[in-house]
């Protein structure tokens, strides 16, 4: 049976070449790793002790049309917010596409130098390039 996060599942690229690899976990929850489009790897990401951007948890909001995907400790509130729309009007192809935006707590404002670990903000569209996982458990590109 489909669920509504099964449409966010898959590998997705936007025209920086970042991915975005979103996958459901072994107990069905939903788990997102980054990938800059600069190295073909995960970021480190400073706010949260250098750890790599891989196995974020992501759940569906409220009224389940975006994914949010933690960027830093659950209820911190350095989230990336993934909207899923069809036949988005802003792609040249009108493809099925993720826009993605991201939110903080107005008193995290120490954050915004970190916006930008994430790329521009452009829209991700689905990909059939392959991503695996490292022996390390690592996300990488292949080339």
């Amino acid at each position: 049976m489909k669920t509504e996060i099964d449409k966010f599942v898959g590998n997705w690229v936007n025209d920086e070449g970042c991915r975005l690899v979103i996958e459901k976990g072994p107990r069905q929850e939903t788990i997102v790793s980054f990938v800059s489009g600069k190295t073909g790897f995960p970021i480190a990401r400073p706010y949260y002790d250098d750890l790599p951007s891989t196995n974020m948890v992501a759940e569906l909001s409220d009224c389940e049309s975006s994914l949010e995907v933690e960027l830093w400790c659950q209820d911190k509130g350095f989230t990336l917010h993934l909207t899923y729309e069809q036949s988005y009007d802003l792609d040249n192809e009108q493809r099925n596409s993720l826009v993605p935006t991201l939110s903080r707590y107005e008193c995290d404002d120490f954050l915004d130098q970190y916006f930008l670990l994430f790329g521009h903000l452009g829209h991700y569209i689905r990909s059939g390039r392959i991503i695996h996982r490292t022996k390390k458990g690592d996300t990488c590109l292949d080339r």
